[in-house]
């Protein structure tokens, strides 16, 4: 695919991101941002945070969040933010809306080196729908460790339905994941509850993350999952967290 698309080239930017317009989306009454999701034990994709989202992410106890849209943020989420000890990281993704403007790969990494950081945990990345640079930038993380590029791509239209996106899937095959692997390979996140749990092109991954279930199933019986003592926690405070959202929406 990345193939077909070779002018690809990154351009200014701060001037492109001038020119972004997209906002996020209405709340849905869940007291969840739309399209909340769970990447991993102790790490969150989701849409903008709004008023409304507040209480019901003051649970999860975020430590860092990763804005990935351009503009300011308000007030409200500046001090949201700062009550409760946030690290904030702003770090623009430009939108795949132009085959010849995309955000490099250092700026990617910028944002895949705090997602491989389990001291930033409980961790929050969010664009504006939760949906497109949220995917794109996920799918990074999955290929740094070790997923496929057909799983990558199978994860990113998942969650962008109903309208993915080509140029975003040029970018996820664009990616080159080489350059962090080493860095997942140290800190325990090729396989586990951060991998597919295979070795070979043969092997197939089952794997579901969303708001209820954290859940991988491994068909190499070659390669089983491994975990450590971070994760295990981190799945019972994510096990926690997900349990106290669905109590509040039904208060």
């Amino acid at each position: 695919m990345a193939a077909s698309l070779p002018g690809l080239r990154t351009q200014d930017e701060s001037a492109t991101n001038a020119l972004d317009r997209s906002q996020p989306p209405t709340p849905d009454g869940t007291g969840r941002p739309v399209n909340f999701q769970v990447i991993a034990p102790g790490l969150y994709r989701s849409s903008y945070p709004l008023v409304s989202h507040f209480e019901t992410l003051t649970d999860l106890e975020l430590k860092t969040i990763v804005t990935l849209v351009p503009q300011p943020l308000s007030c409200e989420y500046r001090n949201f933010i700062s009550s409760n000890g946030i690290v904030h990281h702003h770090i623009p993704i430009l939108a795949n809306k132009d085959p010849e403007v995309y955000s490099s790969d250092d700026t990617v990494n910028k944002v895949v080196k705090l997602m491989l950081d389990p001291t930033n945990y409980p961790m929050l990345i969010h664009c504006n729908k939760g949906k497109h640079r949220s995917g794109t930038i996920c799918a990074a993380f999955r290929k740094v460790t070790g997923w496929t590029l057909e799983a990558c791509i199978e994860e990113y239209e998942r969650y962008a339905k109903p309208k993915d996106r080509d140029l975003d899937k040029v970018f996820i095959e664009r990616y080159d994941a080489s350059v962090l692997k080493p860095l997942a390979f140290q800190r325990g996140y090729i396989g586990g509850a951060y991998g597919m749990g295979m070795t070979s092109t043969a092997s197939t991954k089952s794997s579901v993350y969303t708001t209820n279930t954290v859940e991988t199933v491994f068909t190499n019986d070659d390669y089983p999952p491994t975990s450590n003592d971070y994760q295990e926690r981190a799945k019972k405070e994510s096990d926690a967290f997900l349990n106290s959202t669905r109590l509040w929406s039904h208060k």
